[in-house]
């Protein structure tokens, strides 16, 4: 008789679960390479090495929009819960674990009148509108603004507004071509306004939902689009050109063509351009290798300018050159706790509950955030009234 074999599956090495973490098979390496590049320039543009590090905002929004493009307007028929949930899930514990530690660790020393500021930031961040609050009170790039650690949450205002737009859009059209009929008729007036607001010297526009709404409209037109049929060499080379576009605009761009400036078309095309050639050999050698940071992007955004602004605060003078380096390795590892440990787990947690407590448990996030948004105003009050 043939003698039987068991066979035991192979084991996981710790070196599979970081390739699975970081190097995940369900995602796109270049796009989470894109991501990478945007969170980079972000960062860098706030540690001053880096002028035009503004537009990773915007290649931020047109991935958004592209995202958005697959889950809501291309969904048929639409799932509303499981939109929100998904969002809120992603979005809501990081965001909100960021702000209750820098509140705790910074609003009981900072003067009074700091105070009130930074709480009422913190407040609007948690109910995202930071960028309504931003618009009013400091422009993004003017020295005031190292005094608020939650000034940079004006953008993920934007995006959680966005998808109050595409959650509109997609309950009130049934039809996936009434969607994107929508959709480009908001890009269009979008863009006009944007142009506008520029020619009028308008700056606050850059905090604005409606003179941005024309990026994320075109990352979710992305669906409406062939994809092209290129060679390999001239796909190479489609995709060369705009990356070069993208990392050209980052280097060079200077602080008036930043949104609503008709300039920011270029590196949004680009992107655009990026998105419909996901497998290139630029592609493989240029953006796959630095992916991971795009997985973590998210986390490092968040992170990245508290900790400066706390530097800043801590040490009394503006921070630079090695120190600010320093600063910057603290937030990326801040960053990639936020991940591990807050991020990641209530992404998990989502995915593997059923509908009934993963609604619960949404509901309890946006509870948990208006009661820290309600507590920060108040902080901001009475910081006011002595």
């Amino acid at each position: 008789m043939q003698q039987m074999t068991a066979i035991t599956p192979a084991r996981s090495t710790w070196r599979d679960g970081l390739r699975q973490e970081f190097f995940p098979r369900d995602r796109r390496r270049d796009i989470d390479g894109l991501r990478a590049l945007a969170v980079a320039a972000v960062v860098l543009m706030h540690a001053q090495w880096l002028r035009g590090g503004f537009v990773g905002v915007d290649i931020f929004v047109v991935i958004s929009g592209y995202f958005m493009g697959r889950s809501a307007l291309m969904q048929d028929p639409f799932q509303p819960a499981r939109f929100v949930c998904r969002r809120l899930y992603r979005l809501l514990p990081a965001l909100l674990c960021m702000v209750a530690v820098i509140s705790a660790g910074m609003l009981w020393w900072v003067l009074q009148s700091d105070r009130a500021d930074i709480a009422l930031n913190g407040a609007y961040a948690l109910v995202y509108l930071s960028n309504i609050w931003a618009a009013g009170h400091v422009g993004y790039f003017e020295g005031q603004a190292l005094a608020y650690p939650f000034l940079h949450t004006w953008s993920l205002s934007l995006e959680m507004q966005f998808y109050g737009v595409i959650f509109l859009i997609a309950v009130m059209l049934p039809r996936v071509r009434w969607r994107m009929y929508a959709i480009c008729a908001i890009c269009v007036l979008s863009l006009g306004l944007s142009v506008h607001d520029h020619v009028m010297g308008d700056g606050q526009g850059y905090y604005r939902i409606a003179d941005r709404m024309w990026q994320f409209c075109i990352g979710a037109m992305v669906w409406m689009l062939p994809r092209p049929r290129l060679s390999r060499m001239v796909a190479n080379m489609a995709y060369a050109l705009a990356l070069g576009v993208l990392v050209g605009a980052c280097v060079f761009y200077v602080r008036d063509y930043a949104c609503p400036s008709w300039l920011m078309v270029f590196p949004c095309l680009a992107v655009v351009a990026i998105i419909l050639l996901p497998h290139t050999d630029v592609a493989r050698f240029t953006l796959g290798p630095v992916s991971p940071l795009g997985v973590i992007s998210y986390s490092v955004y968040l992170w990245h300018w508290p900790v400066i602004v706390l530097a800043n605060y801590l040490l009394m003078f503006q921070v630079a050159g090695l120190t600010m380096a320093g600063v910057l390795v603290v937030a990326m590892l801040a960053g990639l706790m936020s991940y591990v440990f807050v991020e990641r787990v209530f992404l998990d947690y989502e995915g593997r509950v059923n509908v009934a407590v993963r609604n619960r448990g949404a509901l309890a996030l946006v509870c948990a955030c208006g009661l820290l948004s309600a507590g920060l105003g108040y902080v901001s009050y009475i910081s006011r009234v002595h």
